[in-house]
């Protein structure tokens, strides 16, 4: 199950039934705090994305040169695709994009072929796109199939986007894997990129089931492990160490192990790029490690550089899933954040979609 040859020509991707892990995977408790919390994941994912966006690719030393106190605002950039500060880049971009394909489908099983034709239809307003999720686009308006266009790269691309899939499925585990895989393929056919996006999704499953108090750091990486052990990964080269070949699965277990550690040796451990064996660990380790103060945590990881503004945004999905909105800062959810209104009517829709009664009846 290495290669992404599952397909029946149909439509139909064959996975492990996922029933066992289905208990240990709760469903919240619809309500208003609910509703905030689906808001604070989006929200979060574009606040992420835009503090990391003017120092994405930047390699640490250089972002502690540029912002000797902390990037702790949003910045004006005059780059390739310049924009106000509070702009945001692919990775919301694509969240949006996966966020409307689900509540346009109106079912559990969205059509990957819609998907991927909003995908071609973004890529002209796409900034900093993927070289993964570009390539592949570019394939899928060249008329090759969805189920086969997609790069073989276990790139961070389809991780990204995977968040609102975590807010429409919570508490339904076999949907959820299911969305996550039909939300990756089009652009990214590999199994560990495939896994990575279900990882997320699960992770924004989890936080919304819990609280920042209650979160056990192991458990919590455990059954993340589980959700994807079974399909068999593939070990993979690491660019911290190119002597080691790990799973996805092996570097979610080890996070644990780095608990306390300062920021920068675990970003350099772990290596804080593009690449999903190294944006998971270093998300769910900074989760973790700052739960309770999510202005701290974007903080490091936009300080970090390298793919700041992507695993800025995956941060910010769960710190938002686990605290609500309320939990950023003003000056980050105010009227600077590009689309802010369009992200809470997203939220409010896909979380009408699972719990369909009106939140005010709760």
């Amino acid at each position: 199950m290495n290669g992404l040859d599952s397909h029946d020509g149909a439509g139909t991707w064959h996975l492990p039934s996922w029933e066992g892990l289905a208990a240990v995977f709760p469903a919240p408790t619809p309500g208003p705090a609910l509703l905030d919390r689906y808001t604070g994941c989006l929200v979060g994912g574009a606040i992420g994305d835009a503090l990391g966006r003017p120092v994405e690719t930047r390699p640490p030393d250089r972002v502690r040169l540029a912002y000797p106190s902390g990037l702790t605002d949003f910045q004006p950039w005059h780059g390739w695709t310049s924009g106000p500060k509070g702009t945001f880049t692919d990775d919301t971009q694509l969240s949006i994009v996966v966020a409307e394909w689900l509540i346009a489908s109106g079912t559990a099983e969205p059509d990957g072929a819609d998907l991927a034709e909003r995908i071609c239809t973004w890529l002209p307003e796409g900034r900093g796109v993927g070289a993964a999720t570009r390539a592949a686009a570019r394939r899928l308006i060249n008329g090759e199939p969805w189920w086969q266009a997609g790069t073989a790269s276990a790139g961070n691309g389809a991780a990204m986007r995977a968040a609102p899939i975590g807010l429409r499925f919570v508490g339904q585990a076999n949907d959820m894997r299911r969305g996550a895989t039909m939300a990756s393929i089009p652009t990214h056919r590999d199994w560990t990129a495939v896994a990575s996006a279900v990882v997320h999704a699960a992770a924004v499953g989890l936080c919304l089931s819990t609280t920042a108090e209650a979160v056990e750091p192991e458990a919590f990486l455990k059954l993340l492990g589980d959700s994807v052990s079974d399909l068999r990964l593939p070990t993979l080269v690491l660019r911290s160490d190119p002597e080691v070949r790990r799973t996805l699965v092996q570097q979610i277990a080890d996070v644990h192990h780095w608990a306390g550690r300062p920021t920068n040796d675990v970003f350099d451990h772990f290596f804080n790029g593009a690449y999903v064996m190294e944006t998971i660990p270093v998300v769910l380790w900074s989760l973790l490690e700052f739960r309770d103060d999510p202005e701290r945590a974007l903080g490091e990881v936009v300080m970090g550089g390298r793919d700041a503004d992507t695993n800025a945004a995956m941060l910010g999905n769960l710190l938002g899933a686990l605290h609500g909105e309320s939990a950023f800062p003003q000056r980050w959810r105010g009227s600077d954040l590009e689309a802010a209104s369009n992200l809470r009517d997203l939220a409010r829709n896909l979380y009408l979609m699972r719990w369909p009664e009106p939140v005010s009846a709760r």
